[in-house]
């Protein structure tokens, strides 16, 4: 059991910096585009989506941990933050997803990602840890 708790830390850890990677290719895309005016495309659907899942994917890893006994108290505040995050995120791809075509906007990516990725940082920082 100690080997597959020591894997899925490690993946959890390494995991952190395409969800980073990810949610900032999101934010900047978005950001530019909205202040461009662009209409929304496929491109900023396609890295929020991708931000969306990979976030997913780290928390299905940090669910597995807890069940693997990886737990102490100071994670509580970790998880909450976590939680949030994905929220933040999965609120600003359901929004632009349920909007009639020409009230999707990138502005409304960009603000989830930029949220979600506020709360990513608390989150690490939360347990100690280093964000890069």
């Amino acid at each position: 059991m100690e080997t597959v708790s020591n894997i899925l830390f490690h993946a959890h850890s390494g995991l952190r910096y395409l969800v980073l990677l990810a949610g900032l290719l999101s934010f900047s895309y978005s950001l530019v585009a909205a202040l461009r005016g662009r209409p929304w495309n496929g491109v900023g659907r396609w890295l929020l989506l991708l931000f969306v899942a990979l976030l997913d994917l780290q928390i299905l890893l940090g669910i597995a941990l807890a069940i693997f006994g990886v737990f102490y108290p100071m994670l509580w505040g970790h998880i909450v933050m976590m939680v949030l995050a994905a929220a933040a995120a999965h609120v600003a791809s359901v929004v632009n997803k349920r909007r009639p075509r020409e009230r999707r906007s990138h502005m409304t990516a960009a603000l989830g990602a930029a949220g979600a990725l506020i709360l990513i940082v608390g989150g690490i920082t939360a347990i100690g840890r280093s964000v890069v």
